[in-house]
């Protein structure tokens, strides 16, 4: 059963924060190479984030998945464009991929829509 996307974006920004603290290197170096993947270049960030998205999905990454359907729809994405990323997500992926986007994609929508 999917947490609620909140409640897994609290978990993880708790984490990251341990991580930090505890592996400063490996953190900086994380959040340095995350942003330079997500500067708006010749892709505008929202197509960033739905790749991100897709990519999170056919992983099954579910803090990675509300983490990229949050900023998505903070970017412009509107439902239906992270509905039919996470399509490709469960091409790739598959059926447990379909089970995140029936459960974990949904929740978080219902969770970061405005």
């Amino acid at each position: 059963m999917a947490k609620e996307p909140l409640e897994v974006m609290a978990e993880l920004e708790k984490g990251m924060a341990k991580i930090e603290e505890g592996c400063p290197e490996l953190s900086a170096a994380f959040v340095q190479m995350d942003n330079a993947a997500y500067v708006e270049g010749e892709l505008e960030r929202k197509y960033k984030e739905l790749i991100g998205l897709g990519i999170s999905i056919a992983v099954r990454c579910e803090y990675c998945i509300n983490i990229h359907v949050k900023q998505a729809l903070d970017e412009g994405a509107t439902r239906e464009e992270i509905l039919e990323a996470a399509a490709v997500g469960v091409a790739f992926g598959g059926s447990p991929s379909m089970a995140q986007v029936s459960t974990t994609v949904l929740k978080a929508l219902e969770a970061f829509e405005e």
